[in-house]
């Protein structure tokens, strides 16, 4: 009971600050910015609030349950402490993200595109940290289905994966200072290879294997 009581304490935390600053909210809230830092996308200050504790309560209702349904559910007790700290720190900075949306949409003047890159780079490098750790399973981490077929080979492809996505992260927070073309282009650059990087490398690590 004690590992639920952080995550729903943030959630509760972000529905609080949400209704404290509701009543002075404008009718519509900025929720997307370009990579200039101009805004994109608008939605009600109703809907920007709902969609963003949504968000958050999916993601803690999601990862605290979907391992009792998990076949491999007796590998999370090898990286339990690593999995908590993972969803933990992603509501951290969900909660971060919700203020800094909330205090741009009050008029404060508040470098989101910016945010956005170190948000992401934040999350990369705890992703990085922990994917190492984690053991097979059919939700968490790079389920190629090499390494859901060997664990040795789940093993070389996470730890490949989570240096891989912790290198990652460093960068994006580098590109924090970066004009928003350039950044634009290696953000894209960075998905794509984290994306398809670890597929191949998981395939040529089973076909070594085999």
């Amino acid at each position: 009971m004690k590992k639920h009581i952080f995550p729903i304490s943030i959630i509760a935390l972000t529905i609080i600050v949400w209704a404290i600053a509701y009543p002075k909210l404008p009718a519509e809230v900025p929720t997307h910015w370009g990579f200039n830092g101009e805004v994109n996308g608008y939605s009600s200050k109703l809907n920007a609030m709902l969609t963003q504790i949504g968000i958050m309560a999916l993601l803690y209702f999601s990862v605290a349950f979907l391992p009792k349904i998990d076949p491999r559910r007796k590998n999370y007790k090898y990286f339990s402490s690593s999995y908590q700290m993972m969803y933990n720190a992603l509501l951290v900075v969900f909660f971060g993200l919700n203020v800094f949306v909330i205090f741009y949409a009050l008029g404060y003047d508040i470098p989101m595109s910016s945010l956005g890159t170190v948000f992401i780079g934040i999350i990369f490098i705890v992703l990085g940290n922990v994917m190492q750790r984690v053991r097979s399973n059919f939700f968490i981490g790079l389920r190629t289905p090499w390494a859901l077929s060997n664990e040795e080979v789940w093993r070389k492809t996470h730890r490949f994966g989570g240096k891989l996505f912790f290198v990652s992260g460093i960068i994006l927070l580098l590109a924090t200072f970066l004009s928003g073309p350039v950044k634009e282009y290696l953000i894209i650059a960075i998905i794509a290879v984290i994306i398809v990087a670890p597929y191949i490398y998981s395939y040529l690590i089973y076909k070594k294997l085999s």
